[in-house]
């Protein structure tokens, strides 16, 4: 009987220390996944952080590029911004998808904590709004102008339609879409830089908008995470800086009397760069010439 009893409360122990080790796994597993999703929306924050001090993060260039720029994905996998990017083999992108930089280096300036996996995190972005876009190339091809909040809703496809450059889940007026892995599912061996291995999503047309998808059938084929960052709230980060109204305050924006009108100046109407060598070309985004003035003092001064 003794013994029985024994046995009876050895299997119990083992059965109780089993449970515990199986709670304690889920729950490593679940604060791990919540870190993950924490990070998601640490990265939206560090990406309108760096619209918004894109002036200063890049002060070193020769003519200083104004608010309102992401960087350009991680395409190769080693964790920087690949530029220039948004345009390819003579196509326009609507967006850029890839990894999201770990950082950028030379500029100090950091998108993902050391301590996670960034191979796990990507990002999908308006091609418009990527800092060194392919097609306004000018020695160090930077894409400076145009880029203000009249910036327009719709683009042309390939097909020449009017649509919104990406969409998730049908919903339009959306600059970034930022995206969460999560593990592998059968069939993703993760061993190379192919979306298909990281997201269940939509698959990519050069040329043309896509619509992303934030639920899917069940854990089992989708547990790609989804966070956005929408029009609004691009607008309302970069007004909240080109807005400032610091010392004095006589209702007018800071950069409306600290900035010279008619200098070449982000904060100021676009204007050619090299307008002695070259024709002098218009401010409408469609040459080939790097471009300086984002237009903010006509929308923002009295």
């Amino acid at each position: 009987m003794v013994l029985m009893i024994l046995m009876m409360l050895a299997l119990g122990t083992a059965a109780w220390f089993g449970s515990l080790g199986q709670i304690r796994a889920n729950s490593m597993k679940i604060e791990s996944e919540d870190r993950n999703l924490m990070e998601l929306q640490s990265i939206k924050d560090r990406m309108l952080a760096y619209a918004i001090l894109h002036p200063e993060i890049y002060s070193d260039e020769s003519i200083t590029p104004g608010v309102g720029y992401f960087p350009c994905p991680d395409i190769n996998g080693d964790g920087l911004s690949d530029g220039p990017c948004g345009y390819t083999s003579g196509i326009n992108q609507l967006f850029v998808i890839g990894r999201v930089p770990e950082r950028i280096s030379n500029h100090f300036f950091s998108f993902i904590d050391s301590d996670l996996d960034p191979s796990l995190y990507w990002m999908a972005v308006d091609s418009r709004l990527v800092n060194d876009h392919g097609f306004f190339q000018f020695t160090t091809a930077k894409r400076f102008a145009p880029v203000n909040t009249n910036l327009d809703t719709e683009v042309k496809d390939q097909s020449n339609n009017d649509v919104a450059p990406l969409l998730v889940d049908g919903k339009d007026e959306i600059v970034m879409a930022l995206f969460y892995a999560g593990p592998p599912l059968s069939g993703q061996s993760r061993t190379s830089n192919s979306i298909t291995d990281y997201l269940e999503q939509p698959a990519i047309n050069n040329g043309y908008n896509i619509n992303f998808q934030s639920v899917g059938a069940n854990n089992d084929v989708f547990n790609d995470y989804v966070i956005t960052i929408t029009r609004g709230e691009w607008e309302a980060a970069l007004l909240s800086r080109i807005s400032q109204d610091v010392s004095p305050q006589d209702g007018t924006p800071d950069l409306c009397n600290s900035v010279t009108d008619g200098i070449e100046h982000w904060f100021n109407d676009c204007s050619y760069i090299n307008p002695v060598s070259r024709p002098v070309f218009t401010c409408d985004g469609t040459t080939f010439d790097n471009l300086a003035g984002q237009g903010w003092r006509t929308l923002v001064c009295p």
